[in-house]
């Protein structure tokens, strides 16, 4: 599957990002290499209802339109009624004597959970190997960053955002800064029936493949982490292969969070 870059209309903006990932922007499609939408995805900016503000946007062949919204929609829905510090994900992620623990989120992906982390007071450094949804993320944050109207709370939420793009068991290995818990979203199985799944892990799949490196992740992870390591595994599923087992888990109705306490793991 090929990427391109609509430069119809947001001319300035594709040419950014066509320096910046460098794919092929869409006026340069010609007979020997042109745009398909039946195969081809998209990268384009659209303006959603109740918005002047063009959002860059995911187009994929096979599933509908997708962009990144810190302000609005699914993730303000989730920071609304998602069960606040007693949900599953933040108890997993624990809390040192004074404050709440700075997360390393190695598998940033939609940033999702890493937005109701922040909006929970924690420091999130979110990190994406994917450079397309790394500048989805990325234009995400910007557009919330540069809102004119934003409230106070909110925009504390998303100064506790960082966001990175690259090999996150390579930026773990080397980094000179304290990661004190360490969390792992690792790509699921691709199910075979796709009619439940939702359209931003499709999208996700056909983009990144499968997950290979997991263990290798989790093995950084546990070599550089100060407080704990936390792993995101769908129910029923064992823990990512290694060596090193769970210290405990904290259960939900359709996920685990696998802990490793770095302090228990050292005894």
């Amino acid at each position: 599957m090929q990427t391109w870059i609509d430069d119809r209309h947001c001319s300035d903006s594709a040419s950014t990002l066509h320096t910046r990932l460098g794919l092929p922007l869409l006026s340069e499609a010609s007979a020997e290499h042109f745009y398909d939408p039946e195969k081809d995805a998209l990268l384009s900016w659209q303006t959603p209802k109740k918005s002047v503000m063009p959002q860059l946007t995911l187009i994929p062949p096979n599933t509908g339109a997708i962009s990144i919204d810190f302000l609005g929609g699914k993730k303000a829905h989730r920071r609304q009624f998602g069960g606040g510090k007693g949900q599953p994900l933040v108890r997993a992620m624990g809390s040192l004597e004074e404050r709440l623990p700075d997360v390393f989120d190695a598998t940033a992906g939609m940033g999702g959970d890493s937005f109701v982390l922040a909006s929970l007071g924690f420091n999130v450094w979110m990190n994406e190997r994917s450079p397309i949804v790394h500048a989805l993320l990325q234009d995400a944050l910007e557009r919330a960053q540069n809102a004119d109207d934003l409230e106070p709370e909110t925009r504390e939420i998303i100064e506790r955002l960082k966001l990175t793009n690259g090999d996150s068991a390579e930026i773990i290995r080397h980094s000179e800064q304290q990661l004190e818990t360490i969390y792992l979203d690792p790509m699921y199985p691709e199910k075979k029936k796709k009619a439940a799944t939702k359209k931003e892990m499709a999208a996700l799949q056909q983009l990144l493949g499968p997950d290979m490196d997991s263990s290798d992740l989790l093995d950084a992870a546990l070599s550089k982490a100060s407080y704990r390591v936390v792993v995101k595994r769908p129910k029923g599923a064992e823990p990512i292969a290694h060596d090193t087992l769970p210290t405990t888990a904290v259960q939900s109705p359709n996920t685990r969070y696998d802990i490793y306490v770095i302090k228990t793991l050292k005894r």
